[in-house]
């Protein structure tokens, strides 16, 4: 075991070291974003690492699946120094990473995603249903619950996982990193991972597995390791650490409430849906009051985030009612439902919540464009002061306004596109999955955002995949099954154990 606490970490030689780095530095243009990191992982152990956003972790996952080329320091894979400077070069080693981002073909099939690059041909033509049976055949092998012949773009989120969890395993790995691998999976998809990720151990194969999930690094690692602003801050065996040891390496300073949670007063109704349908959700009759926090928890697809979808003029709804601030609501597209000030941030801030190619700025400005034009011009200055209030007051981690949004870590998009909404106002907040990969003192700030929109008067719905989030955070939780609310519950008025056993149906 090597422990540090400030300084260069202490470092063993293992003699079953897979990959080593020592020294490894990496700058960027006015960011040194890794500092001399001493590292090693070794043959057969699952090795975590842990961090807030924007502690390196994302760079470190880059230089090693050479898409970043280090600026110092040494690489050695099997006691002999690599350049690992190309994808290329990584795969060719045996090196695989699964991203939290799908890096998949959606218009494609699980098998042809499965073999891409390495299609069966025959007189130039794709032996397609070859295969696919082979490729069922793996997958079954590998235990997933999953159809090769399926459109990728059919599938969730989360069995879009699998599915580059299964296209790493069956292309000879050596070394697969995990990137918040289970964000978007079901209780049931994730124990076929984690029964996948043992097997990979037990073949030799060394996991590279990052998460916020404290309680995931505890079932599955051997070793873990902490970064904070660039450097390694500690590397301990599962055994000798504990959680709260690790938050503390992580963040160095009190992280507060993780689920922060404040007694405010709740008001007069806000939204009252009765009887609403639509794509993918029936007969939903809910209320949200000023002041309150309503919880939607269920099962991935079971409607949830459907139902909000459809409330922001997304979606169109075939049958029921809203009301929204004691006026009918018909919000034919997304424009009505924000003059009626409704604020959605999506499941998926790649997609459906930012532009990552555009700037800091221009995203936190997106949803404000009218208010900041004049004779058809934006106000640059107007807009670009009031960025810099938004990123001070969010603590945005950024070098500049200027830097592309897709450059910051993952709890920084989520800070911009809740600022994005903040900047422009409104009274009912949907927060679907906010804090999916996001670190824990991140998570302590967007719940405490949550309670000052609450004590100004807002009503906020919180959906979530992860029950103690929605537990621990919903003054009414409502369990989705199926497309439509199978039971009610006030705030911990029933177990989790048995909001879980709702949501699954036994």
């Amino acid at each position: 075991m090597n422990i540090a606490v400030g300084g260069d970490p202490v470092v063993e030689t293992s003699t079953d070291d897979l990959l080593r780095l020592e020294a490894v530095d990496k700058r960027f243009a006015g960011t040194h974003a890794l500092r001399s990191i001493h590292l090693d992982f070794r043959q057969g152990e699952v090795h975590a690492i842990v961090g807030e956003n924007g502690a390196g972790k994302s760079t470190l996952i880059k230089i090693l699946t050479g898409a970043y080329v280090r600026t110092g320091g040494r690489i050695l894979w099997k006691g002999r120094e690599v350049a690992l400077t190309t994808p290329k070069e990584a795969h060719a080693l045996g090196i695989h990473a699964v991203h939290q981002e799908m890096m998949l073909c959606p218009h494609l099939t699980v098998a042809a995603n499965l073999f891409l690059g390495e299609e069966k041909t025959s007189n130039g033509f794709m032996r397609s249903s070859e295969m696919s049976r082979a490729a069922q055949r793996a997958i079954d092998d590998l235990g997933f619950d999953l159809d090769a012949r399926s459109l990728l773009s059919s599938l969730s989120i989360g069995r879009q996982q699998l599915v580059a969890a299964a296209r790493a395993a069956l292309h000879g790995s050596s070394l697969i990193i995990f990137d918040e691998p289970t964000a978007y999976l079901t209780r049931g998809e994730t124990d076929q991972l984690f029964a996948l990720i043992r097997r990979l151990k037990a073949s030799g194969v060394t996991v590279v597995y990052i998460s916020h999930r404290m309680e995931e690094i505890f079932e599955l690692g051997d070793r873990v390791s902490v970064l904070r602003d660039g450097n390694l801050v500690s590397t301990r065996n599962i055994c000798d650490t504990n959680p709260a040891q690790l938050v503390t390496d992580m963040v160095a300073r009190p992280v507060g409430d993780a689920h922060h949670k404040e007694a405010i007063e709740i008001g007069e109704p806000l939204l009252s849906v009765e009887g609403l349908s639509g794509q993918g959700f029936h007969d939903i009759s809910l209320s949200v009051r000023r002041g309150e926090i309503v919880g939607l928890f269920g099962l991935i697809g079971s409607g949830r985030s459907e139902f909000a979808r459809a409330l922001f003029g997304r979606t169109r709804v075939s049958a029921g009612t809203i009301n929204k601030s004691g006026a009918p609501l018909d919000a034919r597209n997304e424009a009505d439902a924000i003059r009626a000030g409704i604020a959605l941030i999506p499941e998926s801030r790649r997609h459906e919540g930012l532009c990552m190619g555009l700037d800091v700025r221009s995203n936190l400005s997106l949803a404000n464009l009218p208010q900041l034009t004049r004779f058809g011009f934006i106000d640059s200055s107007q807009e670009r002061r009031d960025a810099a209030d938004w990123i001070k007051t969010l603590r945005i981690v950024t070098a500049t306004d200027r830097i592309p949004v897709g450059h910051l870590s993952g709890g920084n998009q989520q800070k911009v596109l809740i600022g994005k909404w903040l900047y422009h106002g409104a009274d009912l907040y949907i927060f679907d999955e906010p804090t999916v990969g996001v670190d824990v003192a991140t998570k302590a700030e967007i719940y405490r955002t949550i309670a000052g929109l609450l004590r100004q008067g807002a009503g906020v719905i919180v959906i979530s995949s992860y029950l103690p989030e929605v537990y621990d955070l919903a003054d009414t939780l409502h369990v989705f099954r199926r497309g439509t609310i199978v039971t009610t519950h006030r705030f911990k008025a029933a177990s989790q154990d048995e909001i879980l056993a709702n949501a699954i149906g036994t």
